[in-house]
């Protein structure tokens, strides 16, 4: 017999709980009290062992196909001339996309 899981929340933890439980033989039920996946907030970014991750779960090459490539941040003063440089790394991690 195969045993079901309730998950409550549609979120980033909850589909992916119910991916490697269903892995394991578990039958996953996800709900979300939101009518919608929401469009707006914070892009979500992936690094380090989030990557490995995303490998073994085989949709890494979709995420990375949603990249934001924001790519570096430049701070300039008054007159417009570069003071700083920071690579996108430090803001969006190895990878970012949308969250929509």
């Amino acid at each position: 017999m195969t045993t079901t899981v309730l998950i409550s929340g549609a979120g980033i933890a909850g589909p992916a709980l119910a991916f490697w439980l269903r892995k394991r033989g578990f039958a996953p039920t996800v709900v979300e009290r939101a009518p919608a996946l929401r469009e707006g907030g914070s892009a979500v970014d992936f690094r380090g062992e989030q990557m490995a991750l995303l490998k073994r779960m085989g949709i890494l090459d979709d995420i990375r196909a949603k990249e934001t490539a924001m790519g570096a941040q430049v701070i300039v003063d008054v007159r417009g001339k570069k003071v700083a440089q920071m690579p996108s790394v430090f803001f969006s991690g190895e990878v970012e996309i949308e969250r929509g």
